[in-house]
């Protein structure tokens, strides 16, 4: 039997964040094949609004934490101790006015490949509990093994966005066989796409089967 298609079970796993976790909401951006970030899923108004302010500010937790790989846990913005007021400035004091107390992020990772963030947010103060933290860790494994099962879909803004990642995929792949970056790989992987005319998704499509490989005899 088949299970829902790939958008609603992305959707029916970010919802399942919530109640385990004890936030009040969450939103994931993805990376797109034009290497963009997008906002792929929120569940409220106030997670649409968190995600658009990272996007336009270029910081907060979800900058952070696909920066760094690591997960962003802010159990009190207001609080001094975080620093907040010189790491996310203008971030920071739109959410107090906004009435958000805790924030926490984490990168959605296959391997090497940032696919893209997930943050969580609570109205009031404090950590996530231990219980709550291994759920949420665990989900997001599962979450990124969903971005992966899947085809394609198309962003608001008309980016498209693969559910399978195969671009990302390829770009791992790259890296190895180049024994370089990741950054550096997907630069590679998109030059050489555009100097032989080529989509993106196509030669990475070949990169994943084998049909492709990069050397550095090819540059």
């Amino acid at each position: 039997m088949s299970g829902p298609p790939p958008v609603e079970r992305i959707e029916m796993l970010c919802r399942g964040f919530l109640e385990p976790a004890g936030v009040d909401g969450c939103g994931v951006s993805v990376m797109s094949t034009g290497g963009n970030q997008v906002t792929l899923f929120v569940s409220d108004d106030l997670s649409a609004r968190i995600e658009e302010l990272q996007l336009t500010l270029g910081e907060g937790p979800c900058v952070d934490a696909a920066s760094a790989g690591t997960p962003v846990l802010v159990e009190d913005i207001t609080d001094p101790a975080e620093g907040l007021d010189t790491r996310w400035p203008m971030f920071r004091t739109q959410l107090t006015e906004a009435g958000v107390r805790a924030l926490f992020a984490f990168p959605i990772r296959i391997g090497a490949i940032l696919l893209g963030t997930i943050d969580l947010h609570r109205r009031s103060a404090g950590p996530l509990a231990p219980p709550q933290l291994r759920h949420t860790l665990r989900s997001v494994d599962t979450l990124g093994e969903a971005l992966l099962d899947g085809k394609t879909w198309t962003a608001d803004n008309g980016d498209a966005v693969q559910h399978s990642m195969v671009v990302h995929q390829a770009a791992g792949m790259v890296m190895v066989q180049l024994d370089t970056r990741i950054d550096v790989a997907m630069v590679r992987l998109r030059a050489t796409a555009f100097a032989e005319g080529r989509p993106i998704d196509a030669l990475a499509a070949e990169v994943v089967s084998g049909r492709r490989r990069f050397s550095e005899e090819d540059s």
